[in-house]
């Protein structure tokens, strides 16, 4: 007789265990999530120059001995690609920067090659990069755009001012994001 009696409380307790552990199990994962956002924006943070900075022009040599101009205003999007040969993230994005580069429309896209200079012009004949790879021998360029990290990527509006930023391995969310800031008013994923 006890038992039956008893076996209607248990049974409530257990669930409301249940129920209380599903609910904490939400809780974390909330604050999972709220964590691993703040951790992404501070190491965009700590990477590369605030997004709506205006850097100035400079003008570099590139693989093919001529020369480019990055930053500054120029009436049309820049898209920077800081990068590495050694690097084996940029080595794996090697497909998405593609893909930007096909959807870039008149858009400037232009590769910094970081240290080691000597394999630049191979690996962008390897990789089919089809766009102009300005050599940073002085270093001058990743410091002023606060390139520690690579691969990073950078958009520049036509005013001159940094629309957007990425740090590390280019995914296709980063294709997306790319062409949304190259056209502010046409926001579709």
């Amino acid at each position: 007789m006890l038992k039956r009696a008893l076996f209607p409380v248990v049974a409530l307790l257990l669930a409301a265990l249940v129920i209380m552990l599903s609910w904490q199990n939400r809780q974390l994962r909330q604050v999972n999530e709220q964590m691993a956002a703040q951790l992404q924006q501070t190491q965009l943070d700590a990477h590369g120059l605030a997004t709506g900075t205006r850097p100035e022009l400079l003008t570099l040599r590139t693989t093919q001995q001529t020369h480019v101009d990055i930053g500054g205003a120029r009436g049309v999007p820049q898209i920077l690609y800081f990068f590495s040969t050694a690097c084996r993230y940029c080595l794996a994005s090697v497909p998405q920067l593609q893909q930007i580069a096909a959807a870039r429309g008149s858009a400037e896209l232009v590769g910094v090659g970081l240290p080691p200079y000597d394999q630049l012009a191979d690996y962008a004949g390897k990789h089919a990069l089809a766009f102009p790879i300005a050599v940073d021998d002085q270093g001058e360029v990743s410091k002023r755009y606060r390139a520690t990290l690579t691969p990073m990527l950078m958009v520049l509006a036509a005013d001159g001012s940094i629309a957007y930023k990425h740090v590390g391995q280019l995914d296709t969310g980063t294709v997306q994001a790319v062409a949304n800031a190259m056209n502010p008013g046409s926001h579709t994923n």
